[in-house]
C-alpha cells in the first residue's frame, strides 16, 4: 500500500482495506470519487471540501478489489481500492479526457492566454484555471484530437529555455498553476541528499543515504530531427545536434551517431526547431534513476515532487565541482536535480478520507491497514521508464498543406521621425512606421501570419532644397550638379524583419533631410510570402542639432595678429570630443569680454573634423589684428549642415610691440614705448577698411558699417546721438533688456526679470500711418491648461486692457474697453460674454450681456428714466425673504367674499401688496390684512370665480 507521485503524469496510489469494513461504506466508495490524505488527524464532516488544500496527496478512485485472501478463512478479506493522481482529470494515459474535438489555435498569445485556452470549458470539465504565471515569448500552434495534458505539457515544454524551465501541476481542489519552475517549486535546493550524514545545519537539512543508482544509453541520441506540418515533400523539419561533441565512439573510432526521428504533425514551422531541441535534450546523456530510500525521515515537509534537490555521492560520480555548499564545515560539490517521482507508505497518523461525486466525505482512517515501514523512496533526475507513456506519431506523410497567401500590409502615413547623434557623434535620423495588417489575398483572416519584412532604400528621384545659409556652410568642390547642389547617394535595399504581433518598426541610422522609398510585404509560417506594398516616399528630419559648445580656446598675442589655438574639447570639459558632424570654428574678436558673437566679429573660420578630433589634431588659426589694446576671443562650433553652437567663454589677450628690427619702413621720425610723436596720428579718419563691413573713427564721430555698405552705428562726435540699426541687448543671460529682438514686430523691447525663458514685452505695431502700442507678460496657465497673457493695448481707436489667450488673442477672462465715445467693461470665457458694463454720453448699463436675446438681463440708465429689461424673478417659488413676490391667477371659489394668500416664507418686514380683480361684475376690493407672512383680500359675495392677481414689495 503506496502513494506514487510522478511530475506531470498520472503516477498511482492504493490502500489496503480492511477485512471488516461495513458493506455501506464499500458500496459508497465509487468509481472517479476522489481520496484526500491529510498528515494528522482531522474530522472530515468537520472540513469538507477544505482537505483538499491541506492533503499531501489527492488522488481519482478507479480500481476496486473485493476478493480472498487465501492465507485466512474468512470470506471476502482482500479489499483495495486504488486509482491515480489529480492530473487524470486533464487526460489519462490513454489520452482520454475533454479532447479537443475543434481545433484550439493561439495565434500569438501570451503564456498565460494559450494556457486559459486549453483548459476544458468552464461545465465541460474537473480542471480549472488556478495561478497562471507569466512566461517571456509568445506561443502559436495548433491543437486538435488531442487531450489538455498533452497541449498544456506541449506548451510549457515548448516555451521552456535552459534557464527558464516551464511546467504545471494540478492542485487537490482540481485547479491548475502554471509558469515557471520557480513559482511552483523549490528551485533553491534546502535539502542534500548524500551517502552519509544527516541531519540539520542552518538552511540546509541532510537526508540519509540509501542510494540506488541506475543508469543506461538505450535512449541515447545524437541528434533528432523532428518532422512538423505539412505533406510530402513539403514537410517542415527542425533539427538539432548534441554539443558538445558525444564522446562515445562505434567500433571503427567514429564519434557515435545515432539520429532519432520525431514526427509532430501538429507543430508549427515556427516552432520546428524548439521542439528538436527539447526532444534532444532528453537523450543527450544517461538515464538516472537515482533512488533515495529514507527510513528515518518522512520527507514531506522537506521537498515534493518537481523541487530541486543537492545529491552528492563522490563514488557514483554525482559531483559538480563548479558548485560549492557547506554543510556542517564540510564543504560539498553537489548536482542540482529534479525530485520526478516520490513513493512514499500510508502509516499511522494520516487521515484518509473519502469523496463522493455530490461532495459527501467519509471518514476511512479506521478501515485502512495502515503500513508499518516508513521508507520512502524518492527518484530524482529521470523517470522510473515503465512509468512512461510515450507515443509518438508514425514517420511519414501527413495531409497539411497551407495554400492561403497574406495580402498587402497597408502603411499607415505620415510616418514620425526625429534626429538624433549616433555613439560617435554623427546626426543620423529615426522614423518610425506603421501600417494596417492583412488579409489572405483570398479575403480571410490571416491564422498562420509569421513576420513582416520591410525593405527601405535613399530616394534617387528626388531634389533636396537647400537654403542659402546651408549652402554657405559647403565648399564648392563638395557641390553636385547645378540643378541638384545636394544629390542623393546611390544605395541598395536593406531589410529587416519584424514579428506578426506587431504593426510599427522603427527605422534607425538614416541620413537626416534624406528622402527614402520603402515597402513591407507579410509572411506566413508556412512561407506564403505576399506582394511588396506599393512604393511610399518619406523624407527624414533635418539635422537641427547644433553642436556642443565648444571650450575657452587658448590665445597667444604678437604686434600684428593674435595666434588661436583650439583642443576641440567641449566646454563641459575634456578635449577632442565635439561631435563627429563638426565643420568648421568661427574666431570672433571683440574689445568687450561680454560680447555677442556676430558678422561684425567674425574674423575668420577655421577648418575643423571628424579627421582631426579622432587623430587629436588641434585647430592653430591666426587673426591678423593691428591693435595693441586687450582683445577677447570667442569660438562658435559650426556642424556640416551649419547649425552653430553658442559662443565659448572668451580668452583674452593683449598684443606685444614690434621691436624695430622687424619693422621695414615707417613714415615717422620716431616711435617709442609708451609713446607715438607723428602726425599721421591726428590724420583725418581711422578706418579698418575702404568698403564693406568696416570700423571708422572720424572728427564726426564712430562709425560702423555691415558687408552691404550700411552704416549700422553712428556716434556723433558733436551731438553726442548715437544711431543703431539692428538689436540692442543689455546682456546675454539672467536679468537684462532686449531692444528690437527679432523683425516680427518692431520696434519691440522685451524685459527679461530672471534666468528664464520668460519675458514681458512692450511693442509697436504700425497701422497705416498711426502706431499702436501694446504691453504685455509673459504667459501663464489660467488654471484650465489654457496659455494666456495679461495685455494693455493702446491703438488709434481705443485702449483696451484683457487677459487674452496666447495663440489667438481672443478674450479669456475680465476686460476694460475705452473709446472716445463710450466705456465697456465686462467679462469673457471662451468667446462667451458674461457681466458687463456700459457708458456713454447718453446712457448708462450694467448686467448681463444685452446680445443674448434668450437671456439677456440688464438696467439702463438714461436722462429721464431706468429701464429694466428682462424678467424679475418669482422669489416665492426660491424661498426668499426679500425682494419682489408675485401670484398670477390665484381663483377664487364662487361665493367667497375674502381670498387669503400666504406668501410662503416670512418676510423680514411687512409687504405691501397690489391686487388686482378680474370679475365681470364686481369693481371694488380691498387689502384688509398685510402682515409678513401674507395678506388677505376682500370684496363683495361673487356669484363667479373671480381671479387675483398680486404684486407686493416689501418695506
Amino acid at each position: 500500500m503506496a502513494v506514487q507521485e510522478v511530475l506531470k503524469a498520472l503516477g498511482s496510489w492504493e490502500i489496503k482495506l480492511l477485512p471488516g469494513t461495513p458493506r455501506d461504506v464499500l458500496d459508497a466508495l465509487d468509481y472517479f470519487g476522489h481520496v484526500a490524505i491529510v498528515p494528522g488527524r482531522l474530522d472530515p464532516l468537520q472540513y469538507g471540501d477544505n482537505l483538499l488544500t491541506a492533503a499531501r496527496y489527492v488522488g481519482v478512485l478507479r480500481t476496486k478489489t473485493i476478493g480472498d485472501d487465501g492465507r485466512t478463512n474468512a470470506p471476502q478479506d482482500d479489499l483495495s481500492v486504488g486509482g491515480v493522481g489529480m492530473a487524470m482529470w486533464l487526460g489519462d494515459e490513454d489520452n482520454k479526457g475533454s479532447v479537443y474535438e475543434n481545433a484550439v489555435e493561439p495565434a500569438s498569445a501570451t503564456f498565460a492566454d494559450t494556457i486559459n485556452m486549453l483548459l476544458p470549458a468552464s461545465g465541460a470539465g474537473a480542471v480549472t484555471a488556478g495561478t497562471i504565471y507569466p512566461v517571456a515569448g509568445q506561443y502559436t500552434g495548433s491543437h486538435r484530437y488531442e487531450s489538455p495534458r498533452e497541449a498544456i505539457t506541449y506548451v510549457c515544454d515548448t516555451m521552456s529555455t535552459t534557464s527558464v524551465p516551464v511546467s504545471w501541476r494540478v492542485n487537490g481542489n482540481g485547479t491548475l498553476d502554471a509558469g515557471p519552475d520557480s513559482n511552483l517549486f523549490v528551485t533553491n535546493p534546502t535539502c542534500v541528499i548524500m551517502p552519509t550524514g544527516s541531519g540539520e545545519d542552518m538552511t540546509l537539512r541532510a537526508l540519509p543515504s540509501s542510494m540506488d543508482v541506475t543508469r543506461d544509453v538505450e535512449d541515447y541520441t545524437t541528434r533528432v530531427v523532428l518532422l512538423a506540418e505539412g505533406d510530402g515533400t513539403s514537410i517542415a523539419t527542425g533539427a538539432a545536434d548534441i554539443s558538445p561533441a558525444t564522446p562515445y565512439k562505434d567500433i571503427h573510432g567514429n564519434p557515435l551517431k545515432m539520429t532519432r526521428l520525431v514526427s509532430e504533425s501538429d507543430t508549427a514551422t515556427g516552432n520546428a526547431a524548439t521542439r528538436a531541441q527539447l526532444a534532444l535534450s532528453q537523450f543527450t546523456s544517461t538515464r538516472n534513476a537515482l533512488t533515495l530510500s529514507a527510513a528515518d525521515y518522512d520527507v514531506h515537509g522537506t521537498f515534493q515532487v518537481g523541487d530541486r534537490v543537492w545529491v552528492y555521492d563522490p563514488d557514483a560520480g554525482l559531483v559538480d565541482t563548479s558548485t560549492e555548499i557547506t554543510f556542517r564545515g564540510l564543504r560539498l560539490n553537489p548536482i542540482k536535480l529534479q525530485v520526478t517521482e516520490a513513493s512514499w507508505a500510508i502509516t499511522a497518523g494520516y487521515t484518509v478520507a473519502y469523496r463522493t461525486g455530490n461532495g459527501t466525505w467519509i471518514d476511512l482512517t479506521q478501515y485502512i491497514e495502515v503500513e508499518t515501514d516508513t521508507t520512502s523512496t524518492v527518484t530524482v533526475g529521470d523517470f522510473s521508464r515503465q512509468l512512461t507513456n510515450t507515443s509518438t506519431e508514425p514517420v511519414g506523410s501527413r495531409p497539411n498543406a497551407d495554400t492561403s497567401v497574406p495580402g498587402q500590409p497597408t502603411l499607415i502615413e505620415p510616418f514620425t521621425g526625429v534626429a538624433y547623434l549616433d555613439d560617435r557623434g554623427f546626426t543620423k535620423a529615426r522614423v518610425i512606421l506603421s501600417w494596417n495588417a492583412p488579409n489572405n489575398v483570398d479575403g480571410s483572416t490571416v491564422l498562420d501570419g509569421d513576420h513582416y519584412e520591410i525593405r527601405y532604400a535613399v530616394d534617387t528621384d528626388m531634389i533636396y532644397p537647400a537654403s542659402w545659409a546651408s549652402v554657405s556652410e559647403v565648399r564648392w568642390q563638395d557641390l553636385q550638379i547645378w540643378a541638384q547642389p545636394f544629390a542623393a547617394p546611390n544605395g541598395q535595399w536593406q531589410t529587416m524583419v519584424v514579428n506578426w504581433d506587431t504593426t510599427t518598426a522603427q527605422l534607425q541610422d538614416l541620413s537626416p533631410g534624406i528622402g527614402y522609398d520603402v515597402q513591407i510585404r507579410a509572411v506566413d509560417k508556412t512561407g506564403n510570402t505576399g506582394a511588396w506594398s506599393s512604393v511610399t516616399t518619406f523624407v527624414t528630419s533635418t539635422d537641427n542639432i547644433p553642436p556642443s559648445t565648444p571650450a575657452a580656446p587658448t590665445v597667444a598675442g604678437s604686434r600684428i595678429a593674435v595666434q588661436v589655438t583650439h583642443q576641440l574639447g567641449k566646454s563641459s570639459g575634456g578635449t577632442f570630443n565635439l561631435e563627429s558632424d563638426l565643420d568648421h570654428l568661427e574666431v570672433h574678436v571683440s574689445y568687450e569680454p561680454g560680447f555677442t558673437p556676430d558678422a561684425t566679429t567674425l574674423k575668420g573660420k577655421a577648418v575643423a573634423n571628424a579627421g582631426m578630433i579622432q587623430a587629436a589634431i588641434p585647430v592653430v588659426f591666426t587673426v591678423q589684428v593691428e591693435e595693441t589694446s586687450a582683445r577677447y576671443v570667442r569660438v562658435v562650433a559650426v556642424d556640416k549642415t551649419g547649425n552653430k553652437s553658442g559662443p565659448s567663454d572668451a580668452a583674452t589677450a593683449t598684443a606685444l610691440l614690434i621691436d624695430d628690427a622687424h619693422i621695414s619702413d615707417l613714415t615717422v621720425s620716431k616711435v617709442t614705448a609708451g609713446q607715438i610723436n607723428a602726425s599721421w596720428v591726428m590724420a583725418g579718419e581711422i578706418k579698418t577698411a575702404d568698403t564693406g563691413a568696416r570700423a571708422r573713427i572720424s572728427a564726426s564721430g564712430y562709425e560702423l558699417y555691415n558687408t552691404a555698405g550700411s552704416r549700422t552705428l553712428f556716434a556723433d562726435a558733436t551731438t553726442g546721438n548715437v544711431n543703431i540699426v539692428g538689436q540692442l541687448v543689455s546682456g546675454t543671460t539672467g536679468k537684462r533688456l532686449e531692444i528690437n529682438p527679432t523683425t516680427t514686430f518692431l520696434p519691440e523691447l522685451r524685459f527679461y526679470a530672471n534666468n528664464g525663458t520668460d519675458f514681458g514685452y512692450i511693442n509697436g505695431i504700425s497701422s497705416g500711418s498711426d502706431v499702436n502700442l501694446g504691453m504685455n507678460s509673459s504667459q501663464y496657465d489660467d488654471g484650465t491648461g489654457t496659455q494666456v497673457i495679461s495685455r494693455a493695448y493702446l491703438n488709434v481707436a481705443n485702449v483696451e486692457i484683457a487677459v487674452i489667450r496666447a495663440d489667438d488673442q481672443s478674450r479669456r477672462g475680465g476686460f476694460m474697453w475705452a473709446a472716445a465715445g463710450s466705456l465697456y467693461v465686462g467679462y469673457n470665457r471662451g468667446g462667451v460674454d458674461g457681466g458687463q458694463f456700459y457708458a456713454d454720453d447718453t446712457k448708462g448699463r450694467v448686467g448681463w450681456n444685452p446680445s443674448d436675446s434668450s437671456h439677456g438681463q440688464y438696467i439702463d440708465f438714461v436722462s429721464d428714466r431706468t429701464r429694466h429689461v428682462g424678467r424679475w424673478a418669482d422669489f416665492i417659488s426660491a424661498g426668499s425673504t426679500d425682494g419682489i413676490w408675485t401670484a398670477d391667477e390665484a381663483v377664487v371659489s364662487a361665493g367667497d367674499t375674502s381670498v387669503s394668500l400666504s406668501y410662503g416664507p416670512t418676510m423680514a418686514s411687512t409687504m405691501v401688496p397690489m391686487v388686482t380683480l378680474r370679475h365681470p361684475t364686481l369693481r371694488t376690493w380691498q387689502v384688509t390684512a398685510s402682515t409678513t407672512s401674507g395678506f388677505t383680500t376682500s370684496f363683495g359675495t361673487s356669484s363667479g370665480s373671480p381671479s387675483v392677481s398680486v404684486w407686493s414689495y416689501r418695506v
